[in-house]
């Protein structure tokens, strides 16, 4: 089966494999160009009421929000304005919507006619294709204030490395924040999957209270509520803990010289969702000029529950982590330097299917999506050449996937390369290349 025709075949419903979690519609024509895969992603998050997301110019989202808490405007954003000079560049939209469905496929190779699904909910069900549209959709979305080349923000060229004195590495000292508060204040991101909203430097307001209480331990996985996935797997907690993120950012920052797109869409995720969680409240409050159960509400035919919080926290750490990568022998040094404890070989925890569903499937998808990596080595192919290219064998459920090129301009040892890259940090295998094709076992 060609790739291309596996996208063409979901689209069409064709193989059972639900891709449309709202089953509204969606312009999905010629759908891996520019302007059709930057349409696709905002079109997604605009049918479920999660807009705000998408809106990466601080001014802009701030706006969005305090109106609505100084003059009681009436609807008249939820959201059609978006920040064109912050927009994905179209390399990155195409491979986004490209990976999406790849995504779809790779869950399907795993589970066959059973999709993967959270659980432990009362108040709402999230099935994967729910899951995997924000996940994969928003994985890439820091890329457009960080590392395009037309970035539209300044953030810091240094940042603060560990003290070598301290004995017990998972103390960040405060200094080590620096940076990272920079680019937070940068974006107006005031909110962290890895700590409750305070209002210590803020004048309290309605909107304030609404925050703290919509960012209260338990529903973050870093306070009481786990979730348990239909696999048996358990989220406990972060896949890395706060201070590596931090250190890990400021390892970027001076040895790789850019700014970690994948740490900075995971905190701008849960920034400006909950945010977007905040203000449908508002707006429904204003409409109906009640009060309403912040727990469990709808807005424009979309529900609101509490429980969304966990899950959001979740998707963000996936974001956060998707980027941050095991030592290799070039790196040990730089990451001794940074005390990333964690990511020291052998230290690094294997990423499973099993102990970390969403990340895992977000990490193939990521390594292996094709456009990407064969624009990478030749820039002049066509997104169409390359998907027609690419042959994917699978039974549903069987958790085995071949790939191989009915191409000779597809030399299918570069997909290789990348997909056997996975099993250096990541529980996947892969066979050796033969007669023109491989074997990932996932």
């Amino acid at each position: 089966m060609k790739y291309y025709d596996f996208i063409n075949n979901t689209i069409s419903n064709n193989n059972n494999i639900n891709w449309n979690y709202y089953n509204d519609d969606i312009n999905t024509t010629n759908i891996l160009n520019s302007k059709t895969s930057i349409d696709f992603i905002k079109q997604y998050f605009k049918n479920g009421r999660k807009d705000l997301p998408l809106i990466l110019d601080p001014e802009t989202a701030n706006i969005f929000i305090t109106n609505y808490f100084k003059v009681g405007q009436k609807e008249t954003i939820l959201f059609n304005h978006f920040n064109e000079h912050c927009d994905l560049p179209a390399e990155r939209a195409i491979h986004t919507v490209s990976g999406f469905f790849l995504g779809l496929l790779v869950e399907n190779c795993i589970n066959g006619s059973t999709p993967i699904h959270i659980t432990n909910t009362k108040q709402g069900f999230f099935p994967f294709s729910y899951l995997w549209f924000l996940t994969f959709l928003y994985h890439d979305y820091g890329y457009c204030v960080t590392e395009r080349t037309d970035c539209p923000f300044q953030y810091p060229q240094h940042a603060p490395i560990p003290n070598q004195n301290n004995t017990d590495h998972k103390y960040c000292a405060s200094k080590e924040n620096r940076a990272l508060t920079q680019i937070k204040g940068i974006l107006g991101i005031n909110l962290s999957p890895f700590r409750q909203f305070s209002t210590k430097r803020t004048r309290p307001s309605l909107e304030h209270a609404i925050l703290r209480e919509l960012t209260q331990n338990n529903n973050t996985i870093s306070g009481y509520s786990k979730l348990h996935f239909s696999n048996g797997s358990t989220i406990m907690g972060h896949q890395y803990p706060n201070h590596l993120i931090t250190r890990y950012m400021n390892y970027c920052i001076n040895i790789r010289r850019r700014v970690d797109h994948g740490i900075v869409g995971g905190y701008l995720f849960y920034d400006r969702i909950i945010k977007n969680y905040l203000l449908a409240y508002t707006l429904l409050i204003n409409e109906t000029n009640r009060l309403q159960d912040l727990s469990d509400f709808s807005y424009k035919n979309k529900h609101f529950c509490s429980e969304q919080l966990t899950v959001f926290s979740y998707i963000s750490d996936c974001i956060l982590s998707h980027n941050i990568f095991k030592q290799n022998p070039d790196t040990r040094q730089f990451y001794e330097l940074y005390q990333l404890d964690d990511l020291l070989e052998e230290n690094f925890k294997t990423i499973t299917y099993e102990s970390n569903p969403l990340l895992y499937i977000l990490a193939i998808s990521d390594t292996i999506e094709p456009i990407k990596i064969y624009k990478q080595h030749n820039s002049n192919l066509s997104e169409k050449t390359i998907t027609e290219a690419i042959e994917i064998e699978y039974t549903p459920g069987t958790r085995s996937l071949k790939f191989s090129s009915n191409s000779a301009n597809i030399d299918i040892n570069i997909l290789y390369q990348k997909a056997i890259s996975l099993t250096e940090w990541t529980s996947a295998k892969c066979s050796n290349l033969e007669k023109n094709s491989f074997t990932l076992k996932i």
